[in-house]
């Protein structure tokens, strides 16, 4: 904290024009809208921990507004390097570095970045301590700002409107590396659901549900048709994965599975990000919710199980079934659609071969969060006390309040 306090001192100041514009007062609706789906949808979806649940939003909490002041920093450093800002080796009397604009753009991006941070630990929540909490952030938003600034932006031009590889590939591979290099843990009854827990995860998904437009559409501000493209598909695509997921639980469980409509119902909106802003049609994003909601429902009753049982990757809030798996579908939904948009005359890319790029940046994407991943897994798992408090329980590190049903008459 004292770190973060004198980089800000030092090198973070207001932008040049502080006065509210019309685009600074919907950039802020926008801000409101992604950290209600940070804090309440992101808090709540992992309160399905019977006895994790001030955990689930507390450390969302701390995490969220960890990622946004790191995030703010790093990200400027990276978009310097690759030359997507003004560089920050330019010398000047006053300052070795330039100073850096906080404006509500760059609170959006924080916001982004916490998602991926939240993503990976919903792969990991339950397992960790405070101390390991800080260490993901410190760890995570470096290498996201890294891969989405110099590597995928700055190298190969990638393109990703609601970032599906950004985000969510990258927070759901990152956490489920570090989730594999910090072992199965013991088995605890702790680990499951209650009624009341499930209650509040459900609340959880359906602001989730509600906001994501919001998310996918947050940067699009200001660019011809975009904003309109990006919540039409969005909202088919949510519509599409919530529709498919309650045909396919009841189809595989003979009555709908609370997890999979607190999660998979959600997986439209993930594959649809990256092609959020183009013409795919609204047969193709009701298509690609679809399919997000097939395989999303899917992994969660038969992947994640084989998972656990031949390589024991634990993946506490199936991150793999909601993020993984329909951000791979949405990569190559992007790499077919720029291709296609291409070929018609639609947007004007930055590269000619643009699908190319689309590639580049997923593969590059998938190998750092991944190899970041295994990285933050060894670094956590030599942390003292590793192991050594209970898993999946408030009381360990939270103060808790006794129990309405257990108090005693």
């Amino acid at each position: 904290m004292l770190a973060i306090g004198i980089i800000y001192g030092l090198y973070v100041e207001y932008p040049a024009q502080t006065h509210q514009t019309d685009t600074d007062q919907i950039q802020y609706i926008f801000l409101l809208d992604v950290t209600i789906m940070m804090l309440v949808g992101f808090g709540y979806l992992m309160t399905f921990q019977r006895s994790h649940m001030l955990g689930a939003v507390g450390f969302t909490f701390l995490i969220t507004t960890m990622s946004i002041l790191w995030c703010v920093v790093t990200g400027r450093f990276f978009a310097s390097l690759a030359g997507n800002v003004a560089s920050y080796n330019e010398l000047s009397e006053d300052n070795l570095w330039p100073k850096i604009s906080v404006d509500t753009l760059a609170l959006l991006n924080g916001q982004f970045a916490a998602a991926a941070v939240l993503i990976s630990f919903g792969a990991l929540i339950g397992k960790l301590t405070p101390s390991q909490i800080a260490m993901l952030v410190i760890i995570e938003i470096p290498l996201y700002s890294f891969n989405k600034e110099y590597v995928s932006i700055g190298s190969f031009s990638t393109l990703d409107m609601g970032g599906t590889i950004f985000i969510h590939l990258f927070g759901a591979y990152f956490g489920l590396a570090a989730s594999w290099m910090l072992g199965k843990p013991r088995d605890s009854e702790d680990d499951k659901p209650n009624y009341l827990s499930d209650i509040f995860a459900l609340v959880g998904t359906v602001f989730l549900w509600i906001y994501w437009p919001s998310f996918n559409g947050a940067t699009a501000l200001g660019q011809a048709n975009q904003q309109i493209l990006t919540t039409t598909n969005t909202v088919l695509s949510l519509c599409g994965s919530a529709l498919s997921t309650y045909l396919v639980s009841i189809y595989i469980n003979k009555r709908f599975n609370t997890v999979d409509v607190q999660n998979a119902t959600l997986a439209g909106g993930v594959a649809i990000g990256a092609v959020s802003n183009l013409k795919v049609g609204c047969a193709g994003a009701l298509l690609i919710g679809v399919i997000a909601g097939i395989v999303s429902t899917y992994g969660f009753n038969k992947i994640q199980s084989s998972l656990l049982a031949s390589i024991d990757l634990h993946d506490s809030c199936g991150v793999h079934n909601l993020h993984g798996m329909p951000a791979l579908l949405g990569s190559i939904a992007v790499i077919i659609a720029t291709s296609v948009d291409s070929c018609r005359g639609g947007l004007v890319y930055p590269r000619a071969d643009q699908s190319l790029a689309q590639l580049e940046g997923a593969l590059s994407t998938w190998v750092i969060a991944v190899v970041g991943g295994l990285f933050y897994g060894f670094v956590a798992k030599s942390m003292p006390n590793h192991g050594a408090s209970p898993k999946f329980a408030d009381e360990p590190f939270w103060t808790v309040a006794e129990h309405p049903l257990e108090a005693k008459h």
